[in-house]
């Protein structure tokens, strides 16, 4: 007669929910890096950690280094990939910004772009290879975010005048 194995502890991962060891680092279905959070971002990006809590739009905000300033409001919060990095995308009625996690530090990559500064903005693709390109004179970027209707709500966002 074999022994039955023992269940190993698994965690769900946040980007394909599929279920995968607890001890992984790497999401084998999808390619989700578990280690590449840090702060409070890491607390909204990371579901699996088992001290788990609310995380508030400003705590995150803070976490970032980055202040509203009076009378500025966020207009769009949503987990998005700029220019292929996982992060969190912040739009207010004067500007765009987007944090990317760097691994375990607690330091965090940041773009910050003036909305008046934005020229261009069109949806390309199809189904869910879906994008919103957007740029300036000397730059540009491409955004993914993964709420229905979101995109479109975006655009609208950025080139509102």
């Amino acid at each position: 007669m074999v022994a039955a194995k023992p269940m190993a502890e698994t965690k769900q991962c946040p980007d394909c929910a599929e279920q995968v060891l607890a001890a992984a680092r790497k999401c084998r279905y999808c390619g989700y890096r578990f280690d590449r959070a840090g702060g409070a971002l890491g607390d909204l990006l990371a579901g699996w950690r088992r001290d788990k809590r609310d995380v508030t739009l400003a705590e995150v905000i803070a976490d970032w280094d980055v202040s509203l300033e009076g009378g500025e409001e966020a207009r769009f919060f949503r987990l998005a990939e700029l220019d292929g990095r996982l992060g969190f995308l912040l739009v207010t009625g004067t500007r765009l910004v987007f944090c990317a996690a760097r691994g375990r530090s607690r330091r965090d990559e940041l773009v910050e772009r003036p909305l008046d500064g934005i020229s261009h903005a069109r949806i390309r693709g199809r189904f869910g290879g879906r994008r919103l390109e957007f740029g300036g004179s000397a730059w540009e970027h491409a955004v993914r975010v993964y709420g229905r209707g979101d995109l479109q709500r975006l655009a609208e966002l950025l080139t509102e005048k």
